[in-house]
C-alpha cells in the first residue's frame, strides 16, 4: 500500500497505512512520520483504541528517530512512558532518542542504570554493547571496539544461544582483524544455524581472508551445494555467485601453492584425496566454466545488456588474474 500524499491524506488512509506498516518488514520511515504528525497533530489519538495507540505510538517513535525529527519522537516516547513507567521496552525508546541526538555516554550511563535494575534485561544488555561500539574511546574509556567485545563475550557466556551475538561478535573481530577469533565466533553461529547459507559464506570469506585456504575451499563448496538446493530462478543470485568467485579465488592459490605437487596438502587420507591436485583443478575449471558461461547470461528472450556486459567483465577480470 502506498501512503496517500499529504495534501491528500485521510486520517483514516493514515490509520489504515499505518497499521499495514506494522505488518510489513520495511520501516518506510518518512512516510511513517507525515502520518503519524497528521494524526498527533490533529488531536486523534483519543479515537484509537488502547493496544492501538500504544503500538502506534512505538511506531511513529521509532520512525521520528531514523529521521531525526526530535519533537515527535520525545512526544510519543513521553507519552508511552507515562502509560508504561516500569517498561524495559519504553526504557529502550529512551536510550534510543539519547544514541539518535548524539548523546552516546548518556546512553550508556542509562542502560548501565536499568541493568542495575535488572541484569536479566536482554534488550539493555544489547543495547548497551552497541553504544560501547559507536563510542570513541578517546572521548569516553568505556568505548570502542575491545570493550564491545569484552561486554559481548560476557554477555554470550549467559545467553550462548543468541544467534545474533555470535554474528555481531565475529563482526566486531573482523573489524580490527582477529580473524582466528571472527572464525571461533562464526563456527559457534554454524552450530546454532547449520542452515543458514549466509553463514557459511561468511565463514568461508573469512577462512580464505585468514588463509585457510583448505578450510574455505570446503566451506565454498558446501555454500554451492546447499544453493543448487533452493529454486532455481533464484539461485544465480547472493551467496551463490559470492561462493563461485570465492572458490575461483581459493582454487587459485590452492594451485600456486601445489605447483609442482601432487598433492596440495599432507595430511590424512581423506585430506590427501579432497586436497588432490588433480581434483582442486577439476573444481577450478567447472567453477571457471560457470562463471564464463553461466553465471550471467540473461534469462530474457532478447537479452540484456546488463548480463552480457557483466559476463564480458567476468571474463576481462578472470584473464587478467590468469
Amino acid at each position: 500500500m502506498s501512503a496517500p500524499s499529504t495534501s491528500k491524506r485521510s486520517v483514516a488512509q493514515a490509520l489504515d497505512f499505518l497499521a499495514e506498516q506494522r505488518r510489513r518488514p520495511d520501516r518506510r520511515s518518512q512516510e511513517v512520520v507525515a502520518c503519524g504528525e497528521l494524526i498527533l497533530l490533529g488531536g486523534h489519538l483519543n479515537a484509537l483504541g488502547q493496544d492501538e495507540l500504544w503500538s502506534l505510538l512505538e511506531q511513529i517513535a521509532i520512525a521520528a528517530l531514523d529521521v531525526g525529527n526530535w519533537e515527535v519522537a520525545e512526544l510519543c516516547v513521553s507519552r508511552l512512558n507515562t502509560r508504561f513507567p516500569e517498561s524495559s521496552r519504553v526504557a529502550s525508546l529512551q536510550g534510543m532518542l539519547l544514541e539518535a541526538r548524539g548523546e552516546a555516554s548518556k546512553a550508556l550511563d542509562f542502560y548501565q542504570s536499568q541493568l542495575a535494575k535488572d541484569p536479566t534485561d536482554v534488550t539493555m544488555a544489547k543495547r548497551r554493547i552497541a553504544v560501547m561500539k559507536a563510542i570513541d574511546p578517546n572521548m569516553d574509556p568505556r568505548g570502542g571496539v575491545p570493550n564491545a567485545i569484552l561486554a559481548l563475550r560476557a554477555f554470550l557466556d549467559h545467553y550462548y544461544a543468541d544467534a545474533e551475538g555470535w554474528q555481531e561478535l565475529a563482526g566486531l573481530y573482523a573489524n580490527i582483524a582477529l580473524y582466528p577469533q571472527a572464525i571461533f565466533a562464526l563456527e559457534e553461529l554454524q552450530l546454532l544455524q547449520p542452515q543458514n547459507i549466509f553463514v557459511v559464506l561468511q565463514l568461508a570469506e573469512t577462512q580464505y581472508t585468514n588463509q585457510e585456504l583448505e578450510k574455505a575451499y570446503t566451506s565454498f563448496l558446501r555454500v554451492v551445494d546447499m544453493c543448487d538446493r533452493v529454486d532455481p530462478g533464484t539461485r544465480n543470485t547472493g551467496p551463490w555467485l559470492r561462493s563461485l568467485w570465492g572458490l575461483k579465488a581459493t582454487t587459485s592459490k590452492l594451485l600456486q601453492r601445489g605447483d609442482g605437487a601432487s598433492v596440495i596438502r599432507s595430511g590424512t587420507k581423506e585430506d590427501q584425496a579432497a586436497f588432490s591436485l588433480s581434483k582442486v583443478k577439476e573444481v577450478d575449471a567447472l567453477i571457471t566454466d560457470l562463471i564464463l558461461n553461466r553465471a550471467y547470461i540473461s534469462s530474457s528472450k532478447d537479452g540484456l545488456a546488463g548480463p552480457r556486459l557483466t559476463r564480458e567483465a567476468a571474463r576481462a577480470l578472470l584473464a587478467a588474474a590468469s
